[in-house]
């Protein structure tokens, strides 16, 4: 990342948040500042065409401050308009009043944001400033399975979609993303995997397989490289007096398999309210082409600082059976989990000594039947041996029917209960500091 004497880190940060877009929105205009601003998708485009693959700017989905609506003309004709950092939900205070139609749907059968018809006009006419309009039943004849199909350089660049939602260096993009692809395929086509069992069929798949890569790895090709959903747009009814909104997302690039073929492309689609979120804040005196800075993760910091995120106790805490963790390697006990569910692998209080009781024996979750590794803490107690207060699971849980088994070596250990770990989430919603840490890590 760029550094400066007044900044020490890139002008532009990422800001990601499990309490969704209103606590993301809020730490990237914190960081951006009263004349800063967050990403569109132009600026998400601009910033990877001064990069790489391997860069977060590549490597990482962002939602941005485009958006697209869909409504009907001021002359009756159903039309989309993809806008970027203008409109109505170009404001927290806007987008939240048009996600408000999901939110607030007791039922969950409401998808996206609305808007007004006359805030939709508005837009139509230019009020808010330029915007892209596409003929919304003409651009659905173009595809047989329109808002799904995956996308090759060829179709892409002739996409009126695509284009506007990428902005004006579509086409440099589109030609840079190619070039990345075709050095990936190339790369893919000297990967050989193992034919594990010497069977004919697979012999076939295997040659298939680096017959397309060489194919779409050639200097001319013409590869896969997106697709730009949602899959739901041509099927969505549009109730009176409202049209639809969402807010634009753009995927990290992906090994896609689809249709027979292995790609290096990504998606670009509509954000609905409960998906992850993350924005892009900008300083006023900034540019996304020195770089995007990757921003705070709460969890990755806590593990990196866990000394500077001790707090004190007043009282002494009962601990009874506990999991355990490890950092670097000091040990820790988790913070306790409620039921029958995954550990929390979070940090609570430090283990000055811990002593293997016994060899590692079976454990197997009972019951259940879910694809994560649930259980009740009751149930690893119950084959602990008499002096164990603590235990470790050894490996990755395996699936085995409706249940896992996992290997798990039990401790005796001491516990220092003085001072407990902040938690991950309230690190998270602390802004001031994440970003003391953030700065300090970028010296």
């Amino acid at each position: 990342m760029l550094k400066t004497e007044n900044q020490p880190f890139a002008h532009a940060m990422a800001f990601f948040h499990q309490d969704g877009l209103p606590a993301a929105w809020k730490q990237a205009m914190k960081f951006a500042g009263k004349d800063g601003r967050l990403a569109t998708m132009p600026d998400i485009i601009a910033t990877r065409l001064e990069s790489k693959p391997g860069d977060p700017a590549w490597e990482m989905y962002y939602t941005t401050l485009t958006a697209e609506y869909l409504g009907l003309s001021k002359a009756g004709r159903k039309i989309l308009i993809v806008a970027h950092g203008i409109g109505p939900m170009s404001t927290m205070d806007g987008a939240i009043k048009a996600y408000r139609y999901e939110f607030k749907d007791p039922e969950r059968r409401h998808n996206g944001g609305r808007i007004s018809q006359e805030e939709f006009w508005e837009l139509e006419s230019g009020k808010f400033g330029e915007v892209n309009i596409i003929d919304f039943d003409k651009y659905c004849k173009r595809y047989q399975y329109p808002f799904i199909s995956h996308l090759r350089l060829s179709e892409a660049i002739d996409d009126e979609v695509v284009k506007a939602r990428f902005g004006p260096q579509a086409l440099h993009y589109l030609q840079a993303h190619a070039e990345h692809a075709r050095a990936w395929h190339l790369a893919q086509a000297g990967v050989e995997p193992e034919n594990r069992y010497g069977l004919p069929r697979n012999e076939q798949f295997l040659n298939r397989r680096q017959e397309q890569h060489l194919r779409d790895g050639h200097r001319h090709s013409n590869p896969y490289l997106v697709q730009a959903g949602p899959s739901g747009y041509p099927y969505m009814k549009l109730e009176e007096h409202l049209a639809v909104g969402y807010l634009l997302s753009i995927s990290q690039l992906q090994h896609m398999h689809h249709d027979g073929n292995e790609s290096l492309t990504h998606d670009v689609s509509t954000h609905d309210w409960s998906d992850g979120t993350r924005l892009v804040g900008i300083q006023a005196d900034g540019s996304v082409k020195s770089g995007i800075h990757s921003g705070p993760d709460a969890q990755n910091l806590l593990r990196k600082h866990w000394r500077e995120l001790l707090v004190p106790m007043k009282t002494p805490a009962e601990i009874g059976f506990r999991a355990l963790l490890q950092i670097g390697k000091q040990w820790f006990t988790q913070y306790p989990k409620s039921g029958a569910r995954m550990d929390t692998w979070e940090p609570e209080y430090i283990v000055p000594s811990a002593k293997k009781i016994g060899k590692p024996v079976l454990f197997r979750t009972t019951g259940y039947g879910s694809p994560f590794f649930k259980f009740d803490v009751n149930e690893v107690q119950a084959i602990a041996p008499p002096q164990a207060n603590a235990y470790f699971f050894i490996g990755d849980p395996t699936p085995q029917g409706d249940n896992h088994v996992c290997m798990v070596q039990f401790y005796l250990i001491e516990v220092d209960t003085s001072k407990r770990m902040t938690r991950v989430d309230q690190l998270a919603r602390d802004y001031e500091k994440m970003m003391k840490f953030v700065r300090k890590d970028s010296e």
